[in-house]
């Protein structure tokens, strides 16, 4: 087994092409700025392209990559390594590690903070502290693959057809960790809009980092599948 990297990498790379082709003309390295409980504020970028041939922040781009479908198709989820190889194809130098790229961060795409909408009963269930729910809202969509390989990695539990009668719900799972209830479901947003991750999180006392750390967790694997995490909400 490899040994891992001394720094791994936290950032999310993306690669965008010139056109339908495959070939990248700019990376794409984004940071999701969050709250301690793992709700998002905001989006930091920066962006390197062949023809300037420098990083910047680049924050309408983060806003295109969400909301401008064209923009979206040319637009691929990576990991470093084939942030790095892009890199050096478009004729840069060797990727920079995260505290640089950091340092490069600006103006960020604030992201909009609505209201509570509570899904569920507000009061936690006997022998809870707490009920919190929060939404992974992603753009994009899953290929017949990248919805199988979620549903196997997250061991997604089918849903009856009687609880789920608009047929949007793929499955559910669940996870318990340091005495904390930890539920999601995965379900399509509306035809054409999107997904969703739904995460209920039932707590009992003592901290309660497992929250945030299962948000990235479902985001970053959502991500390396093909959407574009878009927000991270509390619902409840």
């Amino acid at each position: 087994m490899p040994l891992p990297s001394p720094h791994p990498r936290q950032l999310d790379y993306y690669l965008l092409a010139a056109d339908d082709s495959a070939r990248p003309e700019a990376v794409v390295v984004e940071d999701m700025v969050l709250r301690d409980d793992g709700t998002a504020i905001g989006i930091d970028n920066v962006t390197w392209t062949a023809t300037e041939r420098s990083w910047r922040c680049t924050p309408a781009l983060s806003r295109d990559l969400r909301a401008d479908e064209l923009v979206r198709a040319r637009v691929r989820a990576v990991d470093g390594d084939a942030a790095q190889a892009a890199l050096r194809l478009l004729g840069g130098d060797a990727l920079p590690d995260e505290p640089w790229l950091r340092a490069r961060f600006g103006d960020f795409l604030p992201l909009p903070s609505a209201p509570l909408l509570r899904l569920g009963p507000a009061q936690a269930p006997p022998g809870f502290r707490d009920r919190h729910v929060y939404r992974i809202l992603f753009a994009g969509e899953l290929d017949r693959h990248g919805l199988q390989c979620l549903r196997l990695w997250w061991r997604l539990e089918p849903v009856e057809p009687a609880e789920d009668p608009s047929g949007r719900l793929v499955g559910r799972a669940h996870r318990e960790v340091d005495g904390h209830e930890l539920s999601w479901e995965l379900r399509r947003v509306g035809p054409g809009l999107g997904w969703a991750v739904d995460l209920t999180a039932c707590l009992r006392d003592g901290p309660a980092a497992a929250v945030p750390a299962l948000l990235r967790d479902l985001r970053q694997l959502a991500r390396a599948h093909g959407l574009i995490p878009v927000t991270v909400e509390r619902l409840g």
